[in-house]
């Protein structure tokens, strides 16, 4: 834990507070004392400059992550009807799984001696945008050129939400404003066209509301909530659901292969164990202990003081929550805690998965799709058990490719951002 102090610079008189500890990034993040704040997320809080000003703007100020109160309430009691059990299903049986078979299918090339090669990145990055499309609601992505249309909005954006944690900030500030433009004019608008084309004909009874689907679109066009009759907030709301459904969640799977297959080449007894849902299950929420949020930390504005055992925090501080060394935490998760062990005991009262999905009013949305509403069943861990069942191996000729994080010492800080991620399929055919 540390803190910067920011009046040394000149500027205002607060301070930066570091925070590493599980238990007190605990208390922290569910005290009424800490909001989400644009300006803390872009970096633009203490040291304002005109690439944080951007990313505020063009990116996070207005979106679910940063509302606060009753705002917030409102529009997440509105959003959980997304996640309901029967939504679950839905996504998981009718989107998410018969997504896998299709990319698979048209992306994995054959090899001489009949195994395939595929690029994990990419399809699994086309998977999960399918996912998107349809709880977001978007529109003209039912071609594979509307697809890839999208698909080259998606890394960019993502770069632009989280511009803060990159080296080349604005390369990838300049990028995801460009990936902005095509994403606002080709698919947000004309989808929100679209979904209220739409209720006009259930008005008109030519349509029933259990033939329009349930996306995040309608809501923003029917201003479920009275945020959605804001354009940008529309507009910032469906960036958010965007880089939540496509980038994590993608992040996630192919986190999760990478530590699996080091673990099966060091337990090659263990392999049957991919039909054990347990299994995969600890292996995913194991994976997300080390790496999730997949940027360095998350970031809290203190607009009171807060009693957190050792640390200050005084009202205006500016607080890093590291996630990912909080996961990694010894005096929690043990003396091997660095380490990927999906048999790892876990004490009671924690989350195998650490805080990889928040806690307290800000908790993410997508926890149940991930893991299932038991903890067995979601989208994600059916991908990485399918993936096995294929006979995933990493491709000996080609090496995986990440986007360069600012540079930390802290070998907790190095998480991998996968661009490509080259395999082989030795058990799947077309």
């Amino acid at each position: 834990m540390a803190s910067d102090s920011s009046a040394q610079a000149g500027q205002c008189p607060f301070s930066r507070v570091e925070i590493e500890k599980l238990d007190v990034l605990q208390k922290v993040l569910r005290s009424k004392a800490v909001e989400e704040d644009a300006n803390v997320s872009a970096d633009n809080y203490l040291h304002p400059d005109e690439l944080g000003a951007i990313n505020v703007k063009a990116f996070q100020e207005g979106n679910l992550a940063m509302s606060k109160g009753d705002a917030h309430r409102k529009r997440r009691r509105l959003l959980n009807q997304l996640v309901r059990p029967e939504q679950l299903v839905h996504y998981r049986e009718e989107i998410i799984l018969p997504a896998v078979q299709r990319w698979m299918g048209r992306k994995a090339e054959e090899n001489a001696d009949g195994t395939f090669s595929i690029d994990l990145a990419g399809v699994v990055e086309l998977i999960f945008l399918e996912f998107a499309a349809k709880i977001i609601g978007i529109q003209g992505v039912e071609s594979e050129e509307g697809m890839a249309r999208l698909r080259g909005c998606a890394l960019p954006i993502f770069g632009g939400l989280s511009a803060a944690h990159f080296e080349n900030r604005e390369e990838v500030t300049n990028a995801g404003l460009e990936a902005r433009k095509v994403f606002v004019e080709e698919f947000y608008k004309p989808s929100l066209e679209f979904a209220k084309s739409q209720l006009a004909q259930v008005e008109a009874g030519d349509l029933s509301e259990d033939e329009v689907p349930l996306n995040l679109l309608h809501m923003i066009a029917t201003e479920a909530v009275e945020d959605y009759a804001d354009e940008e907030t529309g507009v910032k709301e469906a960036i958010l659901f965007f880089v939540a459904t496509t980038g994590t969640s993608a992040q996630a799977v192919m986190s999760t292969v990478d530590y699996l297959i080091g673990w099966f080449e060091e337990h090659p007894e263990d392999r049957q164990r991919i039909e054990d849902m347990e299994f995969v299950s600890n292996a995913l929420q194991e994976t997300l202990r080390l790496r999730a949020p997949f940027i360095p930390y998350l970031t809290r504005l203190a607009v009171d003081d807060v009693d957190a055992d050792e640390v200050e925090i005084k009202a205006g501080d500016e607080i890093h929550a590291y996630i990912a060394r909080a996961g990694r935490d010894s005096d929690v998760f043990g003396g091997d805690s660095n380490q990927f062990n999906p048999d790892r005991t876990i004490p009671e009262g924690i989350n195998r998965y650490g805080l990889a999905f928040a806690t307290g009013p800000h908790q993410c949305l997508g926890l149940r799709t991930v893991l299932g509403n038991d903890g067995k069943s979601g989208s994600h861990l059916r991908m990485v058990q399918g993936l096995f069942r294929a006979g995933i191996r990493r491709d000996p000729d080609q090496q995986v490719q990440t986007l360069p994080l600012k540079h930390s010492d802290d070998p907790r800080d190095q998480i991998p951002t996968f661009v490509s991620f080259p395999v082989i399929l030795d058990n799947w055919t077309k």
